[in-house]
């Protein structure tokens, strides 16, 4: 069989799917950007006599984040032009048009539970010959979609990009035993030769290669700077470039990819590597305490405008 994408769907509007969708955009690829309808109105919502099924309310959500995602910096999208490619939705009103999607991408919480009732709903409306891929940063990719067909299953795999999607070159590809192996090698192409991403085809284990390494070492620099109390500051300047590693840092890595998104996916591994030597490093007390009273705060990072670090205001 061959296969040709000419429409992608993305599901799940937080900073990854935007991400990808504005990448996929970048390229000239239509996309359909569907996440939830509100469940409660706002005071002006209100004020405004609004009720819950007026149409500004139900795409609320997605027209927030899309128009958050063309002013974001770095900038996600190449063009104003590219931004129009990009249709948003909710997975309420809208959940037909994955239907019309070549590659749905699956993009939302780090929650296999939740991962999978999607899967559930997706196989439904996907057409015929459509390929499906999540982007978790580390949940088993079979377990996603255990409970599909046969044939979903060997149209699924995973395709995880690295924040920012479009400036990051590393995309990680994860088939299954279950996924077709030209299926593997036209989402290899699609992503090396259309999206311009370095790929590296990882086996499906927890966290995968980049993760798995990053989530390990994260966890024993959060936990040996927390106990030798070292600054936010210091830690920093020293876990940057200074010994080889990206200009994040330690702790601006965290606000870059989440406090949320980073204590879900360490939570996940902890449970996924029960005879792992270094699991325990990813349940140090001084570390989920930090991350509990930042999320607590809804300091999740660059999403919310603070985590370690305040974002100025634009």
């Amino acid at each position: 069989m061959s296969y040709a994408i000419n429409r992608v769907v993305v599901i799940g509007l937080g900073t990854m799917g935007g991400g990808i969708a504005a990448h996929m955009a970048n390229t000239g690829i239509p996309v359909y950007l569907l996440d939830i309808a509100p469940s409660e109105l706002t005071l002006e919502e209100e004020k405004r006599g609004l009720k819950l099924d007026h149409p500004q309310v139900r795409n609320r959500i997605v027209n927030a984040s899309l128009a958050r995602l063309k002013k974001s910096k770095p900038a996600a999208f190449f063009t104003p032009e590219a931004a129009e490619l990009v249709t948003v939705g909710n997975l309420e009103d809208n959940f037909e048009w994955v239907g019309e999607g070549d590659l749905i991408v699956e993009a939302i919480v780090e929650n296999l539970a939740a991962k999978r009732k999607l899967i559930t709903r997706i196989e439904k409306v996907r057409k015929p010959g459509s390929i499906v891929t999540s982007n978790t940063s580390g949940l088993p990719i079979a377990a996603i979609a255990a409970e599909a067909s046969a044939d979903f299953r060997a149209h699924f795999l995973g395709t995880h990009f690295f924040n920012p999607p479009r400036y990051m070159k590393l995309v990680e590809i994860i088939p299954t035993k279950e996924t077709r192996p030209e299926v593997t090698d036209f989402i290899t192409n699609f992503a090396g030769r259309r999206l311009g991403k370095g790929i590296v085809i990882c086996k499906d284990t927890p966290n995968f290669i980049a993760n798995r390494f990053g989530s390990i070492s994260g966890a024993t620099a959060l936990s040996y700077v927390l106990e030798n109390q070292y600054t936010i500051e210091e830690a920093d300047a020293i876990l940057g470039p200074l010994i080889g590693r990206p200009k994040t840092g330690l702790f601006r890595l965290q606000d870059l990819v989440g406090l949320d998104v980073s204590s879900s996916v360490g939570a996940n591994l902890y449970e996924l590597i029960e005879h792992d030597e270094s699991r325990e490093v990813l349940r140090n007390q001084n570390v989920d305490t930090l991350r509990t009273a930042q999320v607590d705060r809804g300091r999740l990072g660059d999403k919310t405008g603070q985590g370690f670090y305040q974002k100025p205001p634009k």
